[in-house]
């Protein structure tokens, strides 16, 4: 029954496709004001609040679990670091201005998580403050590496709990509180230039159809919106579950592309922690809070001048609504893909899918939005 319905859905954006009319990039936006100041103000200022707030109580928490290293604080420890990578995957297609100056968001979430980096740190005689950790590099800091710290497959958690204990676990907890830290100042400098700079780059957006230092137009930043959206569809269909499924693209040895048949549980992101699946979830809830609570659906609707605007924002609704209810597999996604079973994982790879081509196909399109080219598109 599955299967019947991610088919019908991926024929979805090939039945309107023919029906969506191209406009031409120069086109301007009519009530861009309000559709930009209802995305920064009702999408992109409550994501990073909450990112925000998830990486505060991430850092208590791990000064509480190292006051105390017990089964409840571990578990509690390890819940606000589930919280914060979620928050952060949910503001995955916001992966512009403030969150890449100076590549920050490398700091925040860095992977594969360096082992080297990390050995060295915990064996090292040296403090091990923010500033030892900062200066290690991208590879022993973020969510990746505290991943790395807190989870481990291989062991039952009173062992992993025991690490974090007495003399020896000291170091340890100590590296988790420092690279808590570390992450919850990377993280509010994103923030904050969104929500406390009221001169900054949330007002440049706010403010992009009257043209300033940052933007040009209110379609450049509604191309770079649309853009980034695309981005995250295509980053989370095929990277973090195209991949590890086998049915990814690759470069053979002659330089030509071609589909990948073998899976591979340790491509999945978060797989130490079982949060493969949960992370992709918070990919499209991110796209759907942009979109719904954005304005940008109702914009559509709003400016139904073709006839065809409506149903694109129609179609695209269904489409994350429709992700978001796919079932939550009940066993951990590595060990289903390890076990040969990762097809019960296909609908994620189909519906999102079907996600990316309606971006592409009808979202895009319709908002006459040129989208530039990307290392996964095969088209």
């Amino acid at each position: 029954m599955f299967k019947t319905l991610f088919f019908c859905l991926l024929l979805l954006p090939l039945t309107l496709h023919a029906e969506t009319p191209a406009v031409a990039p120069a086109t301007p936006l009519p009530d861009a004001d309000k559709l930009l100041a209802q995305v920064v103000d009702n999408a992109i200022i409550p994501l990073y609040r909450e990112l925000e707030d998830t990486a505060n109580t991430l850092e208590q928490r791990s000064n509480a679990f190292c006051a105390e290293p017990n089964a409840d604080s571990f578990a509690a420890v390890r819940t606000a670091w589930g919280e914060t990578l979620l928050a952060w995957q949910r503001t995955d297609a916001l992966m512009f201005g403030p969150a890449i100056e100076e590549q920050i968001d490398f700091n925040i979430n860095f992977n594969p998580p360096k082992k080297m980096i990390i050995s060295r740190l915990l064996t090292d005689t040296l403090p091990l403050t923010p500033e030892t950790v900062d200066k290690a590099g991208v590879g022993g800091q973020g969510l990746g590496t505290l991943e790395f710290l807190l989870f481990d497959r291989e062991k039952p958690d009173t062992e992993q709990l025991a690490a974090f204990q007495g003399e020896a676990g000291k170091r340890r907890c100590a590296y988790v509180q420092a690279a808590s830290a570390l992450l919850h100042t990377h993280i509010s400098t994103i923030a904050d230039a969104w929500l406390k700079d009221t001169q900054g780059y949330a007002s440049a957006f706010r403010t992009a159809d009257k043209g300033n230092a940052t933007f040009t137009s209110s379609r450049q930043a509604v191309d770079l919106l649309v853009g980034k959206l695309f981005q995250s569809a295509e980053k989370f269909t095929k990277n973090r579950i195209g991949n590890p499924l086998g049915k990814g693209i690759d470069l053979n040895t002659e330089g030509k592309q071609e589909v990948l048949n073998t899976s591979n549980a340790y491509q999945l992101e978060a797989w130490r922690s079982g949060y493969s699946i949960k992370i992709i979830r918070a990919n499209v809830e991110g796209m759907q809070r942009i979109l719904q609570d954005g304005g940008i659906f109702q914009w559509l609707r709003d400016h139904n001048d073709r006839k065809v605007e409506k149903f694109v924002a129609d179609a695209m609704q269904q489409r994350l609504e429709s992700y978001l209810k796919l079932p939550v597999p009940t066993t951990d996604p590595f060990e289903l893909i390890k076990a040969g079973k990762g097809q019960a994982l296909d609908a994620y790879y189909y519906s999102g899918n079907d996600i990316l081509m309606g971006i592409k196909r009808q979202l895009a399109k319709t908002l006459g939005v040129q989208l530039g080219f990307n290392d996964n598109d095969g088209d």
